[in-house]
């Protein structure tokens, strides 16, 4: 038997993730199977198992996988971007110009739904808690509390309360598009809300 690469494996595997999101995306995680997945993909069933145990398994993944590669690619641009608000500001300008369209909506309603399946099983409730508050909440907080020590942010800021803060409102505002599409003012709630959430951590001097 021929000795199959890294490569090819890590090919495979990604392969499967997109196949999920798919699935996922048109059907809801909920009713989405794995034989759905596995029929989408065109791969066999053993083969997906070898890879992922579960559909939870495959859900994380993916999940873990976008937000990292979100999250590494924000730090690298932020490095270019000196000061605390300007970081804010761009941050809201990603979402706000987020490409809208039915791919994006799909995403929106894959992450929300299983947010809301997660708090109904303890095990899923605990990690997905542990990774908003260690990944998201605290990616938000170092920029607040850099935003504080440099003088840009008021100093009796509550910096874990905006980090909350600002991702319920990103969480709420994609919902609400996710849901109403065409009628709802996608990017007017996302400048309104990025001036709302300005004006109450910018020191007066900024």
């Amino acid at each position: 038997m021929p000795k199959v690469s890294d490569e090819y494996k890590e090919r495979k595997r990604q392969s499967v993730l997109e196949s999920a999101l798919k699935c996922f995306g048109e059907k809801g995680y909920h009713l989405t199977t794995m034989d759905d997945i596995v029929a989408y993909s065109k791969m066999s069933k053993g083969l997906i198992y070898n890879y992922f145990k579960s559909k939870e398994e495959l859900y994380l993944s993916l999940m873990d996988e976008r937000s990292n590669r979100a999250l590494d690619d924000l730090q690298k641009r932020f490095k270019q971007i000196p000061e605390a608000k300007d970081k804010l500001r761009e941050l809201f300008r990603i979402y706000r110009e987020a490409v809208l369209a039915e791919e994006w909506r799909s995403f929106i309603r894959v992450h929300l739904e299983f947010w809301l399946y997660s708090s109904r099983q303890e095990q899923l409730r605990e990690l997905m808690n542990n990774r908003y508050k260690h990944q998201f909440r605290d990616f938000l907080s170092e920029i607040i509390e850099e935003g504080k020590k440099a003088g840009e942010f008021k100093s009796d800021v509550q910096v874990e309360f905006v980090a909350g803060l600002f991702w319920a409102f990103i969480d709420g505002i994609c919902l609400h598009y996710s849901v109403l599409w065409e009628d709802y003012a996608y990017i007017e709630h996302f400048k309104e809300t990025e001036e709302m959430v300005m004006n109450y951590i910018l020191a007066r001097s900024h």
